[in-house]
């Protein structure tokens, strides 16, 4: 709730927050109330009291219990039970609202003037009936005594013949009779023309001036008409109404000057607004049938005397727009006049003390409006300015069932230019209504607290400190932090007050004790801060351009790797993959450590086998690329399982071809002393070419090992693999296929009595084994398994039927009675 500090008094916006979404779940509301102050002490006078775009008519009912809003987009109404607070019903128009008139006590019959020049009337059932004018209205009025609906309408146009021959125009009010629903002869009166220019410049127009407001004194039939010429007409409505057209008053019997007695006043802008300044915008009457208000156009109000053709106080509204809404507070002697950008309240009455008559040429008008502010101050003297967040078109004040009009009432509701419908409560003014008098205990509340801080400050009594019972802003402190910042001896006052297991403070009084426990708290934190904005500067001077496509994962980056490789296909998955990589919402599963994949849990190994698998092939090459490493730098072969390494011609006599560089190292001899013909002997040289070979051996074997790495290395699958898929799968690295090569080698090591052996175990617990074949669905393997003790029992039953057939062949007995299997034979006989 935002708070308006005035001279006067305070001013209360009550709708100064943000309106909640409808689709708001409650606990996202829950959650919202406690992360955001000003939502969890917003006030929500009505529910729903709120437009889709804005709002531009309001009105409430006789009795004091409904209240009526017109606005947009699309045109529709809303009628709201106060006694309920919230909204009773919504309907729906076919054009905008151009203004409401209530016709009885509650909203059971209402009339609605749209902007397509017609009248429709509701009933509670809806809408009754629709009638349509001449020409476009602008206000509208309902006249009790004559049951007259009064409409102001807009001028006509005028042809250059008859506005050439001088001719009068004639303006008209429509008057639509509801007891016998016909129209009735409207009202005329002489408007002056004006000339306006088309699209061409020879297109020249002439417009007849016509209405712009309507007003009908709640004491004496009288109706005002403002229009746009600066005039104010009068019609007594009490006139005889006879047969006769002729006897029938259709003319003003007064006319009441308002643009001469306001010209010169005012700070009208011609270069940006454009119109007539002295133009009448809008008219009120008081309660006592004497004093009348007169906005124009030009930012002016005229309070008149009905008694005198010159007006008491002529009102200036600074910033010179139309003044569209004016409204008598009797309750406190005030004028309430609005314009787009606020409602100024100032005073009707003026005190005792002031001078009433005398002209001040420093205001503009009668008496002193500087000395004397507040209620019962100075004639026309400011009492206080109501500013909203959007441009008001219209106000009104909100009363209860016991004073309808709002007279002694404070609360004030505007239509604007937003979604929300603004409302102030101004005690300045009076107390709040029956139906929110919640109000007054809040603000009494409000500022007991705050004359409670004023006089704790001001070094008064401590006592009065308790009497605060609403916490603005508060934050809560454990032990451990109160030891901290060293207020101790704030435990058992006022200022701590306990709560579970800490004290709530208040957060004004906890930042000046933070800032004086520590001192140094900015100075690190704006360290800090030109820290970070060095290192970002730093970092944009030269900095490598990130590969937009490229996802630079920090947890789980192999899943990272398949879906952005996934990506650039079009097929389903393809798809699903792309959205994953480009969805920010799905942004926390490469970045947030919470949801790192877990490959050893065993959920995820039931679920993912073919991942588990392909991972432990890798694991177990990586394992071994040292051991492959040392094979190949040995020069040795390796033999891959079920594999083995086909050798070249120069691979295979490799090792003849080192035995003739050893022959080197020895001379043949042929003489007979040597006792050996054709031995080996050391000559004088040995030392010298032993390690001349040595060097050449050390070159040749380097030479074979490049020639080795640069040669493609080819495998021969062996026989017990079982043809040329099973080595394809185990090249690919399947694990079953492997396991599979692994068992028929080992079964191939055995001897034939051992194989049958195994072979005999192992059908002792499993069963035949039937490979089905689906067409176009791979094909699904099933074994069946026998337990241990059902072998038992099949192997008991084919041992017994081994024994039967072989009785059956030594000879045949014979069978009995029994055997037959009566219960007891022969029992017929007996």
């Amino acid at each position: 709730m935002e708070i308006q500090e005035r001279k006067s008094g305070k001013i209360y916006a009550l709708s100064s927050t943000t309106s909640v979404p409808e689709w708001l779940g409650e606990r996202a509301r829950r959650n919202l109330a406690k992360s955001d102050s000003a939502f969890r002490h917003r006030i929500t006078l009505l529910q729903d009291l709120e437009m889709p775009v804005s709002s531009n008519k309001v009105r409430q009912s006789p009795d004091g219990r409904f209240l009526i809003v017109g606005g947009t987009y699309s045109p529709r109404i809303r009628c709201y039970e106060l006694s309920e607070m919230s909204m009773k019903f919504e309907r729906y128009l076919d054009s905008e609202v151009v203004d409401i008139q209530i016709l009885s006590e509650d909203y059971g019959k209402l009339a609605i003037l749209g902007a397509d020049r017609s009248v429709s009337f509701h009933a509670p059932y809806g809408n009754h009936s629709v009638i349509r004018l001449p020409t476009f209205g602008r206000a509208m009025a309902y006249e009790k005594t004559t049951c007259d609906l009064l409409v102001v309408s807009s001028g006509k146009r005028v042809s250059p013949g008859a506005a050439a021959a001088g001719g009068q125009a004639m303006g008209e009010i429509y008057r639509f009779n509801l007891d016998e629903g016909r129209f009735s002869q409207p009202y005329n009166f002489t408007s002056a023309l004006r000339q306006k220019k088309g699209v061409d410049a020879d297109d020249t127009r002439v417009l007849q001036l016509g209405g712009s407001c309507i007003a009908v004194s709640p004491t004496h039939s009288l109706s005002a008409i403002g229009a746009e010429d600066g005039t104010v007409r009068f019609w007594d409505n009490r006139a005889p109404v006879n047969s006769s057209q002729s006897d029938v008053d259709l003319t003003p019997f007064l006319n009441l000057d308002v643009a001469s007695a306001t010209s010169g006043h005012g700070f009208f802008d011609e270069n940006s607004n454009s119109g007539f300044p002295g133009e009448v915008t809008s008219i009120c009457f008081d309660t006592s049938g004497i004093h009348m208000c007169a906005g124009t156009k030009g930012g002016n109000v005229a309070l008149y005397d009905m008694r005198s053709s010159k007006p008491l106080f002529i009102k200036e509204h600074q910033y010179g727009l139309p003044i569209h809404t004016v409204q008598f507070h009797s309750g406190s002697g005030t004028v309430l006049s609005s314009d787009p950008k606020l409602v100024k309240i100032w005073n009707a009455k003026g005190s005792a003390s002031s001078t009433r008559g005398e002209w001040n040429d420093n205001d503009g008008g009668f008496g002193d409006s500087r000395d004397d502010e507040g209620i019962g101050g100075a004639l026309g003297s400011i009492v206080a300015n109501v500013e909203g967040t959007a441009d008001f078109n219209h106000f009104m004040i909100s009363g209860d069932s016991n004073d309808p009009e709002g007279h002694n009432s404070g609360l004030l509701i505007c239509t604007g230019e937003q979604e929300k419908l603004q409302s102030f409560y101004c005690p300045v003014l009076g107390a709040a209504p029956q139906w929110c008098s919640f109000l007054d205990n809040i603000t009494e509340e409000l500022e007991e607290k705050d004359g409670a801080l004023e006089q704790s400050a001001a070094g008064g009594d401590a006592g009065a400190v308790q009497t605060e019972t609403v916490y603005e802003d508060y934050k809560f402190l454990t032990r451990a932090e109160i030891d901290t910042l060293g207020i101790q001896n704030l435990v058992g006052t006022p200022l701590l007050r306990g709560y579970m297991h800490g004290f709530f403070i208040h957060v004004g009084l906890y930042n000046r004790i933070r800032a004086v426990a520590k001192p140094f708290e900015y100075k690190e934190y704006r360290s800090q801060k030109i820290k970070d904005r060095m290192e970002e500067k730093r970092a944009s001077r030269i900095a490598p351009k990130a590969n937009p496509q490229k996802i630079n994962a920090k947890v789980n980056p192999d899943l990272a790797d398949r879906l952005q490789a996934k990506s650039g296909s079009k097929t389903k998955a393809g798809k699903a993959a792309k959205s994953l990589v480009e969805d920010d919402r799905f942004g926390g599963l490469f970045s947030n450590p919470d949801f790192e994949i877990d490959e050893e849990a065993e959920d995820f190994k039931l679920r993912n086998p073919s991942g588990v698998a392909s991972s432990k092939v890798r694991n177990d090459r990586d394992m071994d690329s040292d051991q492959e490493d040392d094979y190949d730098n040995d020069g040795g072969d390796f033999d891959a399982n079920g594999f083995t390494k086909i050798n070249d011609e120069n691979e295979k006599w490799g090792s003849e071809s080192d035995d003739d560089d050893g022959h080197n190292d020895f001379h043949d001899s042929d003489s007979d002393e040597d006792g050996f013909q054709g031995g080996k002997i050391r000559g004088e040289l040995y030392e010298n070419k032993r390690k001349s070979s040595k060097d050449k051996k050390k070159k040749d074997a380097k030479k074979k090992q490049a020639k080795k790495k640069q040669k493609n290395v080819m495998y021969e699958a062996d026989d017990y693999v079982g043809g040329g898929a099973s080595a394809i799968d185990i090249g690919i690295g399947n694990v079953s296929a492997e396991a599979d090569a692994n068992k028929r080698k080992k079964a191939m090591s055995l001897s034939m009595a051992e194989r049958l052996q195994l072979q005999s175990e192992e059908s002792k617990f499993v069963g035949d084994t039937k490979r089905l074949k689906v067409k176009g669905q791979g094909s699904v393997k099933e074994v069946t398994f026998i337990p241990k003790a059902t072998r038992k029992k099949l192997e008991a039953q084919e041992k017994a039927k081994q024994e039967a057939k072989k009785d059956d062949r030594v000879g045949r007995s014979r069978r009995g009675v029994k055997a037959l299997g009566f219960k007891t034979p022969f029992k017929h006989h007996q």
